[in-house]
């Protein structure tokens, strides 16, 4: 499961660690991949101070179950975290095929496989997503972010990453009162969106966040329940069923940023 951000803060790494969390709490082994290169935050919303990164495996062709425990970071949930690099400059290392193989690594150990992609897409990324059997996009409901997740949706399909269709947008900070509803957001982006909103309730968050203990949040707390419900809906947790999507064959997108990037378009 891929997890991108329509802009940066609509909370895609938060959205991420949940429903990592919640997979591994039912009882699924689980892996939370920070592929958000030069801005990953999964180590601090975790508290996690860690040498290793992806970049350690960026450049072994043949990630052997040991390398792979190497790189990983067990966390006291149980999560096994594979962070992105402390010196975001050393995530252009990762490359499109070395994504590739590290994510194909992670899915032959683990069940599950949450992936934090954050805003802003690189080669790697889109490997990732176009991997991914189910991909979201987080967005908030305002114009800007909106914007945002249809300019993301058009973008993934030029690029033959990945088609709206197969794209699940998950509304994050909702609230009844608020003008732009789940339904309007389907019809702008073309996606699917989930069933289940995020309410806005940060209060609920901000000590948790500022602590660097997001995996502590209250159970009891709207926010909390409403991403692992989530989970629930995307067939995360052990008794559900998934609403996935294969990838079907779509190697060919991050082959055709890659030769764009290039090229300079």
């Amino acid at each position: 499961v891929t997890v991108s951000g329509a802009k940066g803060g609509a909370g895609t790494t938060l959205t991420a660690i949940q429903l990592a969390l919640a997979a591994q709490a039912s009882g699924r082994t689980t892996a939370l991949l920070d592929m958000d290169l030069q801005t990953g935050d999964v180590a601090s919303y975790l508290d996690v101070q860690f040498r290793r990164s992806v970049v350690d495996l960026a450049t072994i062709t043949d990630i052997s179950p040991r390398v792979l425990a190497d790189a990983v970071f067990p966390h006291d949930t149980g999560l096994a975290l594979l962070l992105a690099p402390g010196e975001g400059e050393r995530g252009e290392e990762v490359t499109e095929r070395a994504a590739r193989q590290i994510v194909s690594a992670l899915r032959s150990r683990y069940e599950v496989v949450v992936v934090d992609c954050g805003a802003q897409l690189s080669g790697a990324g889109a490997a990732v997503v176009e991997m991914a059997e189910t991909a979201l996009l987080v967005t908030t409901p305002d114009v800007v972010a909106v914007r945002g997740a249809k300019r993301a949706v058009r973008m993934w399909d030029r690029l033959q990453v990945r088609k709206a269709e197969e794209t699940t947008v998950v509304v994050n900070r909702h609230s009844r009162g608020t003008e732009i509803q789940p339904a309007l957001i389907q019809k702008i982006t073309g996606t699917g969106v989930a069933a289940t909103v995020i309410p806005a309730n940060f209060k609920e968050l901000q000590g948790a966040v500022d602590a660097g203990r997001v995996h502590e949040l209250d159970a009891k707390g709207t926010v909390k329940q409403a991403l692992w419900a989530l989970a629930g809906e995307l067939g995360l947790v052990k008794g559900t069923e998934a609403n996935s999507h294969r990838n079907g064959g779509r190697e060919r997108g991050a082959l055709a940023f890659r030769r764009r990037k290039e090229l300079g378009r």
